[in-house]
């Protein structure tokens, strides 16, 4: 572990959420979805689009209004979309055609064996969903914010912008501390040691690549705005997407920042998991999942 001197880091432009959506159920938690989607706007000072797939009645309609107002959300600059269909389906198309950059929906932290593996709707968008997008585990009707994050530094060519992206959002809610972890998979130590290398020789070689990552890093944090954070970075030695995810939930993290995975998942991702389903298996905080624009990502996993 060392904690990170950002003496020498240089600016660069903020990166925010221009436009965000949030997935609107009328279940018992809708006040406290709408009181964090106020927050994150009132921090971040994005437009919001409300969504709402499924019956649209003039009581549900009022009641929405009424809400909306109570917590400050009826601004001209903000939005209610009400649609039916396929609720997954019909809030992608919403998100692509309104070039949503955020979709914040609520989930439950742990779902049962038959959910999991069917999917709910809000595990179902993560996977599929083109923009960024923020589960909320246990939002509050009095949001505290994010003062707690815990922050993938994998050696990839998303980290970068998830990086940038959660080092601006730790800024703008004030954190307190930004751990960023980096995962050490054992199976490739296994790959190093299956090419006939000598005991020493193996050492050696796994300190080069842990020395690479570290460079790539620091040179990322080199290039950020990261002001007055406390930035903790930290390798942890297992399997990457379960390790981070037991970091967080130890740590008591209030957001776990993810890069987003690199193709679409299915069944077989869930019986056999990618890094991303060992934390929606079991969620241990809120998290968010960073996606670049699709140009940006196309750009970056050529």
């Amino acid at each position: 572990m060392y904690v990170y001197s950002m003496e020498n880091s240089k600016t660069e432009k903020q990166l925010i959420f221009e436009k965000i959506a949030v997935a609107v159920a009328f279940s018992p938690r809708i006040e406290a979805i709408l009181a964090q989607a106020r927050e994150l706007q009132k921090t971040i000072g994005s437009r919001l689009i409300f969504i709402h797939i499924g019956e649209h009645s003039l009581q549900q309609e009022q009641y929405l209004t009424h809400l909306l107002h109570r917590f400050e959300l009826d601004s001209p600059q903000n939005k209610i979309i009400w649609d039916k269909g396929e609720p997954v389906e019909a809030i992608l198309d919403i998100c692509q055609r309104e070039q949503v950059d955020l979709l914040v929906a609520g989930a439950l932290e742990k779902e049962s064996i038959l959910k999991y593996v069917m999917g709910s709707v809000a595990r179902k968008l993560i996977r599929k969903v083109k923009c960024s997008m923020l589960m909320l585990t246990e939002p509050s009707i009095k949001p505290n914010g994010f003062k707690n994050l815990v922050v993938e530094g994998t050696d990839h060519p998303k980290t970068e912008n998830t990086m940038s992206v959660a080092i601006s959002l730790a800024k703008a809610y004030k954190a307190n501390v930004v751990n960023i972890i980096q995962e050490s998979d054992p199976s490739k130590l296994a790959i190093i040691r299956s090419d006939e290398l000598l005991e020493h020789e193996v050492d050696k070689h796994k300190d080069e690549i842990q020395k690479e990552e570290d460079e790539k890093l620091e040179e990322i944090l080199r290039c950020s705005d990261c002001g007055d954070l406390q930035l903790i970075i930290k390798r942890i030695e297992g399997k990457p997407g379960y390790v981070i995810s037991q970091f967080a939930r130890v740590n008591s993290a209030d957001l776990l920042v993810l890069n987003s995975p690199d193709r679409k998942m299915n069944i077989l991702d869930r019986v056999f998991p990618h890094d991303i389903e060992h934390a929606l298996a079991d969620l241990p905080c809120n998290l968010l999942i960073v996606n670049p624009k699709q140009d940006e990502e196309d750009t970056l996993i050529q």
